[in-house]
């Protein structure tokens, strides 16, 4: 993991590029689909990455810099391959930012934190950045499907029923 001091400055020096989002390719139907299983999520950046990872039964969020993107370690994943499916990245940059930038300076970093959250070991309960232009994500672990990347209007819906 890494200690969130370090993430915090890493997100203060680099850009936001993109956010991708692995799963399998389904080609079981007459049009291949792209079935996410956000277990982990990579927030992109002009200089490596953050991997977001759900983990503790999906109630944190372990956040970690790398050097590159890389689905190891995550046994749905390594499940997946030995069944013989394709895994693949789904870019979700222009959804979230739209189509008129490649880059995004993160402005804020807002961890939410509980009793099992770790923040000098990189694990909090959530995590909101705002991007310039006021793009907010926020990143839940606790969707049983996975990590699920809202809004701040997610963010602020958190908030009213989980309290920070």
């Amino acid at each position: 993991m890494t200690p969130w001091s370090r993430t915090v400055e890493v997100l203060r020096q680099r850009h936001v590029a993109d956010v991708l989002v692995p799963g399998r390719i389904d080609r079981e139907e007459t049009l291949s689909r792209f079935v996410p299983q956000p277990l982990v999520v990579f927030v992109v950046l002009d200089d490596g990455a953050l991997r977001l990872e759900s983990v503790g039964g999906y109630g944190q969020l372990a956040v970690r810099v790398v050097d590159r993107v890389g689905l190891g370690g995550v046994d749905l994943y390594a499940a997946i391959e030995e069944e013989g499916d394709e895994l693949a990245l789904a870019s979700q940059g222009e959804q979230l930012f739209g189509d008129s930038w490649d880059r995004l300076r993160c402005t804020a970093v807002r961890p939410f934190t509980d009793q099992d959250s770790n923040p000098e070991e990189g694990v909090v309960k959530c995590l909101a950045l705002e991007l310039e232009s006021r793009y907010w994500l926020f990143f839940d672990p606790t969707w049983p499907f996975g990590i699920r990347i809202g809004n701040a209007e997610d963010m602020r819906r958190w908030e009213s029923e989980y309290g920070e």
